[in-house]
């Protein structure tokens, strides 16, 4: 009965790592799409000099809801590796 139990143990162990490995992923998503959106914002730029300050406000607050993203996949990997 102990060995079973020592099983589920480690298995739950190795799913908490696999969980955090797949959290991840949503920090990746973020990066890309931090970077998308200043690829555009420097196409856009570039082809339209004149919209710079229209553009660069969207583009910022884009930015700060991709990144509130990839924080809360942060905390929420931290909070899986705690527990």
């Amino acid at each position: 009965m102990e060995a079973d139990t020592n099983l589920m143990l480690q298995i739950a162990e190795g799913m908490k790592y696999l969980g955090v490995g797949l959290i991840s992923f949503a920090m990746i998503a973020a990066a890309k799409g931090i970077a998308s959106i200043f690829t555009t914002i420097i196409s856009c730029i570039s082809r339209n000099p004149n919209v710079k300050n229209d553009v660069s406000l969207f583009a910022w607050v884009g930015a700060g809801f991709v990144e509130g993203i990839a924080l809360f996949a942060f905390g929420l990997a931290y909070l899986v590796l705690t527990n």
